[in-house]
């Protein structure tokens, strides 16, 4: 999976660095929680539609971290953003 366009209101898992991801259309965004413990998932942030035609990421606190092209830079950023984990 590489792109938004292919996530679905059905949950569906990436593994990305080790880790697990949790991807799921909420309307016309994706949300990304990681949920490589299953008794404390985490939710890391949400990815909408920009208006130059990209995705704009944001973390759960809704703070902007840039424009991506594809899903798993998007992880990545909100990785990187949420570490150390809580």
């Amino acid at each position: 999976m590489s792109g938004f366009e292919e996530v679905t209101s059905r949950a569906t898992t990436v593994k990305c660095m080790g880790r697990r991801y949790a991807v799921v259309r909420t309307g016309t965004g994706v949300s990304i929680s990681d949920v490589t413990d299953i008794t404390h998932p985490v939710a890391l942030g949400t990815v909408e539609p920009g208006g130059s035609g990209g995705w704009e990421v944001r973390t759960a606190r809704g703070v902007f971290l840039g424009p991506t092209g594809d899903l798993l830079p998007a992880v990545v950023a909100l990785r990187e953003a949420g570490w150390p984990p809580v």
